[in-house]
């Protein structure tokens, strides 16, 4: 392996970005930082107030592997929609222990999350305050510790068929991001093309709606009932999954020093029978 490997540079946080969401250096640069980095790479001292916040992907998959052991459901193969960058993708290969598989609409986020699987890690910049900026750099677990990981460009809303089902399936932070949330789920009860009987999924969103995204017509809750996501998401999965756990995770995106983006994910944890 090579180290490190060049995976965003200072002088692409200052260019005028016009790549489509997910895709420029800016975001690129923050969820590197939210997926790899180290609480000292996020923050500026350890009493920060959001410190508690740090290490959201790597607790996602500690919450799956807690559950996958309490239900003993062999986890050998995983898949990871959403994975942007590939924090949770990693998290997951360290005990599942065949492979795992992150899907991301995103060219970009894809090519890092190769580039630094390939490289066992990377270095990347991050914003300081007016034009400065730093450069963070991380690392993963060598390949012959962990299951075999794999990147792939893909549509939440049509998954591509797979080789074989996989024994758990996440989903982080990409169900308010989807056209069609309630037909991005039925994927894994529908079938078992790609969820298997007898597998876990995770389901981690803070439920934060864009029109842009999605029609508000099809977002999970109604302002008519006042029934919130948590609520219609329970209805919809109910009947073809029983619920593990239901809990609340937080997490947090660096903009500079002085700016944080702070959010709360519901997160529940489901096996299929």
């Amino acid at each position: 392996m090579t180290f490190p490997a060049p995976l965003l540079k200072g002088d692409e946080l200052l260019a005028v970005d016009t790549d489509t969401p997910y895709e420029a250096s800016r975001d690129i640069s923050k969820y590197l930082l939210m997926h790899y980095g180290t609480r000292d790479d996020q923050f500026d001292r350890a009493t920060h107030p959001l410190a508690l916040a740090h290490g959201y992907c790597q607790r996602l998959s500690s919450l799956l592997q807690e559950f996958a052991q309490r239900s003993g459901t062999p986890v050998a193969r995983a898949l990871d929609v959403g994975c942007s960058v590939g924090g949770v993708t990693h998290a997951l290969s360290g005990w599942v222990t065949d492979e795992v598989v992150g899907v991301d609409i995103s060219r970009r986020s894809i090519e890092v999350a190769q580039t630094l699987t390939r490289h066992g890690g990377g270095t990347f910049s991050v914003m300081e305050q007016g034009p400065f900026h730093r450069e963070v750099h991380v690392r993963v677990a060598d390949s012959d510790s962990r299951a075999r990981v794999r990147f792939e460009i893909g549509d939440a809303d049509r998954l591509s068929e797979p080789d074989g089902s996989f024994d758990a399936v996440l989903l982080s932070n990409v169900l308010d991001r989807v056209r069609q949330p309630s037909a991005c789920l039925k994927q894994f009860t529908a079938s078992d093309r790609i969820l298997r009987r007898g597998g876990l999924i995770m389901v981690a969103c803070p439920w934060s709606w864009y029109a842009e995204y999605s029609d508000p017509r099809v977002w999970l809750g109604s302002a008519a009932t006042g029934d919130p996501s948590e609520n219609a998401l329970k209805a919809l999965l109910q009947n073809d999954l029983e619920l593990l756990l239901e809990t609340d995770e937080p997490g947090v995106l660096r903009q500079n020093p002085r700016e944080y983006d702070y959010f709360e994910s519901h997160v529940t944890v489901w096996r299929k029978p």
